[in-house]
């Protein structure tokens, strides 16, 4: 056995400058913030590097603080501003050189069910977090994405019961993969909140798994993907 085997939480947590306890401390998560909490009351030690959110896509305008959130345009689906964030990831890079693979799975925090994910907040004209969404990350490696769409499950246990799924026909070119077809919405609205679950894993039109034109293996051409919104809509 290796001598990064050895690593502990207390060991990683002396290289911070940290006690035991504070690297021990269960980060909080993007469910976890009370829809109407201010801006002012968010984790800013944990929720880290605001930008604009892209409807669950990359950052665009980095922002110096969530404070800046009104210069990000209004997400057309939620009528709310979408603020990009990544989880603090200190502790990660820690354990990435130790090369420690179990203090990395302890640590990685921007990824869930072995995903990496995309995180944003959903916040209103006065400054309040009306709701989150996450996102599976598209650019994560093919042998890791094909495996996406299972998000949504992990999502179905986040949102509150009483979803209304319904699975969606392929459209005019979409087809399975190995046999497995999934293009389903869910959602729920209630007590003035909207939860929506999406799952999709299939080929789009034009995307092959061996290219016929010249038979050689195809690399990532496919869709597998997962995504939630949890939010309350502004009065109109």
């Amino acid at each position: 056995m290796g001598r990064c085997s050895y690593v502990t939480v207390a060991a990683l947590a002396a290289w911070l400058g940290l006690g035991p306890a504070r690297a021990q401390e269960p980060t909080t998560k993007v469910w976890d913030i009370k829809l109407g909490t201010p801006i002012a009351g968010l984790p800013l030690e944990e929720f880290v590097d605001p930008a604009c959110g892209t409807n669950g896509g990359p950052p665009s305008r980095v922002l110096a603080s969530f404070a800046d959130f009104a210069v990000c345009p209004i997400d057309k689906s939620t009528g709310l501003h979408e603020v990009w964030f990544r989880y603090d990831d200190e502790l990660e890079y820690i354990a990435r050189a130790h090369r420690s693979e179990s203090m990395i799975r302890l640590y990685e925090v921007n990824v869930l069910g072995d995903q990496p994910i995309i995180t944003s907040l959903l916040i209103d004209d006065a400054g309040l977090v009306q709701g989150y969404r996450i996102v599976n990350d598209p650019r994560a490696p093919a042998d890791l994405r094909i495996d996406a769409y299972g998000l949504a499950d992990i999502f179905k246990g986040i949102a509150p019961p009483g979803l209304d799924c319904v699975d969606l026909p392929p459209a005019e070119g979409e087809r399975p993969i190995e046999d497995l077809f999934i293009k389903q919405k869910c959602e729920l609205k209630a007590g003035g909140q909207v939860t929506r679950i999406e799952a999709r894993h299939y080929y789009k039109p034009g995307q092959f798994l061996v290219d016929p034109n010249d038979n050689h293996v195809t690399e990532n051409e496919f869709e597998s993907s997962a995504r939630l919104e949890v939010f309350r809509p502004p009065a109109k």
